[in-house]
């Protein structure tokens, strides 16, 4: 039994170079990706919000009375 234990913690993987380079790839694509997907995603929450508040500005600018239809491009 004792045998068995001393073959089974030599043999435990190691972090090696190679798998360090795998991770400093795999970073090197997500990072740049992931931060272009934010860019993207903050402009377009902040566009929505400004159409939002211009909405809203029209309407409490309307006098009170038949509101005509939203047109949707």
């Amino acid at each position: 039994m004792l045998a068995t234990l001393a073959t089974a913690t030599s043999n435990q993987p190691t972090f090696s170079a190679t798998n360090l380079i795998i991770l400093l790839v795999v970073a090197a694509v997500v990072y740049p990706l992931q931060k272009k997907l934010r860019e993207v995603v903050s402009r377009r929450r902040k566009e929505r919000w400004a159409e939002e508040d211009r909405r809203a500005e029209l309407e409490r600018e309307q006098p009170d009375g038949p509101r005509p239809p939203e047109q949707t491009p």
